[in-house]
């Protein structure tokens, strides 16, 4: 799920580095006057990268190696020009770098630090040499690509944290943690893509002790209140990756994020992108200005992160729930090693087409909230009560699951068996009325997003963080094939209704589709702007429904790849698309917190109603099989029941703590809710009549 971007061609790691480029050989000669003498007679310093009043940094090469390999190079300020420096009023400059090198050279033989190769003296000058990290920093990713996106975040947290941890558990403080300063490389060996914090240049050794640095280190944008007091905690580095992540978040200066006159951050309006308010919360805590009331290590954020509990669980006193919320996804992010695919199959021509475009007409077609419920409140009594609905649809059991946070769910068409896909990449399989195991199908190396099982029951396919397709077989819980093709994570996946067919969306902003039984690609569909989220067939399998986080629906006769009509109403992205059984109501579900529902069975393809009901991001919708019943699902674990014919509001379960993925029974006698709450609940349903 992560767009982070690997140029090998950037060499960044120094933040005043104004021109990355390697200078040729013909240039060598002009700028060797301004490096360090040769040091230990094979480090020799090739180019500046960047200069501070109290170091320059230089990228260098070894000249013992035949290889000649990069290398990095710094040169601190001996004691006579430091003194100079704060004669001449420089309020930035850190004491001589005393940084325990015992400690430096232990931490460097971690993989997501650089080695110290040596720490030369010359000159009254000090010298460190560091391994070159190829790869491009975070704020030149920033630039290029745009501000960063939720899960974007989490998996930065997911891989510093731990590095963080290990630097800190050695009595060292980085103290200068930006965006610059962070490197995405790809890992070697594998396509995966790793942080590594470079810049040990104002690393601080740390005491038990309250520890006085005499003056500012570091960066003072992202630097802890009490480092530009001259103070400095191992929670100081804490507060500098808070605000570093913040800054990627809305590309706006901490400066700015923070009110100075309210004295409070005000960085969520500064957001192009929502977010959970789990990893807000995380983030709040991250910057607290005043350090004792901030994270005081690590291991305290990764424990919030893996198992925290929202507030609302604490006032209910939820028992006997092991919780995993949203930052669950980091933990997803965490395996690095992601194995070799099978090369891509040649891609098919994309299809493109002038097609109809309907669009909401500006103006409120819906009814408020509250009306719609005093109107079914009247025809429905026990809708008065909010306990009502809970004797139409009462919870027959609570399926604990056993991989954690529950990413997708489906049934077969027996409605005995449960498929969810989890965290850790794995689907599990439950009875879905006596909750015992079926099985455990393995294979995929990130998040399940979308599972689905064919009309025959014999075959499920899934969809994962690792851009491939799974087909699976069910009977044998055997894997049957991959398919792989997409070039980013794939977000959901369909099978047609006669089972020959599948759709796969993804995050390169695709549909594409393939044959079930050969694994063959069919069509790419490429009209979306954005990533897609959701697809889905109607009942007789002409057409395939996408929503995209562009706004937009779009219809399509996939057969032959055209575009037949694009939807326009929603005013965020759509992560839910589900059409009724007849085939004539589609049903968007978008981030703006509504419902949509469409007439598309006719060639005007116009728009019905909004429904209003939910105060978060809606995440998924399922029609009842006998299509009178719409249930919608939001990123609060909130399940709201809808009349389709009316539009009327028949009732709210609050039941599930964090985002909830639904289904039906495809008998209509249950109601199946997945959520990341790591439970699976089993709902009886009986359908309403007015």
């Amino acid at each position: 799920m992560a767009k982070i971007y690997n140029r090998i061609n950037h060499h960044n790691q120094n933040p005043e580095d104004a021109d990355q480029k390697i200078i040729s050989q013909n240039e060598i000669i002009g700028v060797m006057s301004k490096c360090p003498p040769i040091l230990k007679e094979r480090y020799q310093g090739i180019k500046p990268l960047g200069e501070r009043v109290w170091n320059h940094t230089f990228l260098a090469i070894d000249q013992n190696k035949p290889s000649k390999p990069l290398c990095i190079i710094k040169e601190f300020v001996n004691s006579d020009n430091r003194k100079d420096l704060i004669s001449q009023g420089q309020e930035v400059v850190p004491t001589f770098f005393s940084c325990d090198l015992v400690q430096l050279d232990k931490i460097g033989k971690h993989p997501q630090i650089p080695e110290l190769l040596a720490s030369v003296e010359h000159d009254g000058h000090r010298y460190l040499v560091q391994e070159y990290i190829e790869g491009s920093n975070l704020a030149t990713e920033l630039i290029e690509h745009g501000v960063f996106g939720e899960s974007q975040i989490l998996q930065i947290l997911s891989q510093l944290l731990p590095v963080l941890e290990f630097i800190h558990d050695h009595h060292l403080i980085h103290g200068d943690i930006k965006p610059e300063n962070i490197i995405c490389r790809t890992k070697q060996g594998t396509n995966t893509e790793e942080f590594v914090l470079v810049d040990f240049g104002v690393t601080i050794c740390a005491t038990e002790n309250l520890l006085s640095i005499g003056s500012i280190n570091g960066s003072a944008e992202y630097a802890a209140p009490e480092q530009t007091q001259g103070k400095v905690y191992p929670n100081s580095d804490i507060y500098s990756l808070g605000t570093t992540c913040l800054h990627l978040l809305t590309m706006v200066s901490s400066f700015e994020l923070f009110d100075i006159k309210a004295e409070k951050w005000v960085w969520r309006d500064y957001l192009k992108h929502p977010i959970s308010r789990y990893l807000g919360r995380i983030l709040d805590k991250m910057v607290q200005r005043d350090h004792r009331q901030r994270y005081q290590s690590v291991a305290e954020i990764i424990k919030d992160i893996k198992y925290g509990l929202t507030p609302v669980d604490v006032i209910l006193q939820k028992q006997n729930w092991n919780i995993t919320i949203w930052g669950a996804v980091a933990i997803a992010f965490i395996s690095l090693v992601i194995s070799s695919r099978v090369p891509s199959p040649k891609p098919q021509p994309s299809f493109s087409s002038s097609s109809k475009t309907t669009t909401i007409p500006n103006q409120k077609r819906n009814f408020p909230q509250a009306k719609i419920e005093e109107e079914y409140a009247t025809k429905l009594p026990l809708l008065k009560t909010n306990t009502g609905i809970k004797d139409l649809l009462s919870p027959l059991q609570t399926l604990a699951t056993t991989s954690g946070p529950v990413w997708s769910i489906a049934t077969n068409p027996d409605g005995d068996i449960v498929a969810s896909g989890g965290t850790d990449g794995s689907i599990q399989l439950l009875y879905l009325h006596s909750g015992q195991n079926f099985g455990k199908l393995s294979g995929h190396e990130g998040p399940v997003w979308s599972v689905a099982i064919s009309p025959d029951g014999g075959t499920l396919v899934s969809a994962s963080s690792d851009r491939t397709v799974k087909i699976w077989n069910l009977d044998t819980r055997r894997l049957k094939n991959t398919l792989s093709g997409h070039l980013k994570d794939v977000f959901s996946v369909a099978i047609s209704p006669d089972g020959n067919i599948i759709a796969s969306v993804s995050k390169d902003k695709t549909i594409r589709l393939w044959d079930i039984h050969s694994g063959l690609p069919l069509h790419i569909l490429d009209e979306h702007s954005d990533e897609v989220q959701s697809v889905a067939f109607s009942s007789d399998g002409k057409t395939l429904a996408s929503g995209s986080n562009d706004g937009t629906v779009k219809l399509w006769n996939w057969r032959d790849g055209r575009l037949r009509h694009t939807l326009k109403g929603h005013q965020k992205p759509v992560w839910s698309v589900a059409i009724s059984p007849d085939g004539k109501t589609l049903a968007s579900g978008s981030w703006d917190n509504t419902i949509k529902l469409w007439d598309i069975n006719s060639n005007s393809m116009h728009f019905k109603r909004t429904l209003i009901g939910h105060s978060e991001k809606v995440q998924s919708l399922q029609f009842s099989p006998d299509g009178d019943t719409l249930a919608s699902g939001d990123f609060g674990g909130t399940i709201k029941l809808w009349q389709i014919n009316t539009g009327g509001l028949m009732g709210t379960l609050k039941e599930h703590s964090s985002f909830v993925n639904l289904t039906f029974d495809p008998r209509g006698k249950t109601l199946i809710s997945g959520s990341f709450d790591d439970t699976i609940k089993v709902w009886r349903f009986y359908p309403f009549r007015f």
